[in-house]
């Protein structure tokens, strides 16, 4: 089942086709395999998170999506397409926001457009993605003027600006506190509502990855394999205090082998 974004626009996002991946490190001259044999499809303008054991090879497995490294077996596609090296259309969002400090919140996020050679002609783009993000008033400001949420919010609008069909996120909220981490989930549904991006989430919080996606995809130990797949068909905005999601939580965690804690 495929939650799609609530909303009025056309779905841009592009689907994911994950066909026996596995993957393997060389340590030491011996292979350390990390995945295996991941088969997993995401439909266009699809939510998605992943959860497994810290270690287990969920940021591996987003670096290979994103065309940064190489699975040692087995296919990625998008749209059909073999993924094969990095591309616009996929933008990595990180847990650090790792911003410029010498250059503007305007000048951060047009950096992928200044690195195509497209800022003459796209410039309007960078006004869009600060609006996206509620950073309109900021666009002059420096990252060390900014708070966690604000340079997180900035990174984002830096992907966006690329306008991908994929937007990849690697624990974007992890460093935030609590009460911004709240606001900024509810932030990313807006985003990912109003954009139509297909998303690929990888987070440790079993509330955010419910909170967000509409399927959860649980990974086991390393090597990683898909354990379980949970789907979230509550329909946006969602409620923390919902009881279907406390009921889906304990699944995630019977998965992890963490629900005899809770």
């Amino acid at each position: 089942m495929v939650a799609a974004p609530a909303s009025d626009d056309p779905v841009r996002g592009s689907t994911l086709t994950l066909r026996e991946v596995r993957h393997c490190f060389d340590l030491e001259g011996q292979p350390l395999p990390v995945l295996d044999r991941i088969s997993l499809q995401v439909g266009r303008g699809e939510f998605v998170a992943l959860l497994g054991p810290s270690g287990c090879g969920k940021s591996t497995l987003l670096r290979l999506v994103a065309g940064l490294d190489a699975p040692t077996d087995g296919s990625l596609l998008t749209e059909g397409r073999e993924i094969e090296s990095p591309d616009p259309s996929r933008v990595v969002v990180f847990q650090d926001p790792t911003l410029y400090p010498w250059r503007t919140v305007w000048s951060n996020v047009a950096l992928g457009l200044e690195a195509r050679g497209l800022l003459r002609t796209h410039r309007g783009r960078i006004e869009d993605a600060l609006r996206l993000v509620g950073l309109t008033g900021f666009a002059n400001a420096y990252p060390h003027q900014l708070s966690g949420g604000m340079a997180q919010r900035a990174a984002l609008a830096r992907a966006l600006v690329n306008d991908p069909k994929l937007l990849i996120l690697d624990e974007p909220l992890g460093q935030l506190d609590s009460l911004t981490r709240i606001t900024m989930q509810g932030e990313l549904v807006s985003l990912w509502q109003r954009a139509g991006f297909t998303a690929l989430l990888v987070t440790h919080d079993v509330e955010e990855a419910l909170f967000l996606a509409g399927r959860v995809i649980v990974f086991s130990q390393r090597p990683a394999h898909i354990k379980a797949e949970i789907v979230n068909a509550r329909p946006y905005p969602r409620h923390r205090g919902d009881p279907h999601l406390a009921e889906l939580r304990h699944q995630v965690l019977a998965h992890l082998g963490l629900d005899a804690t809770w």
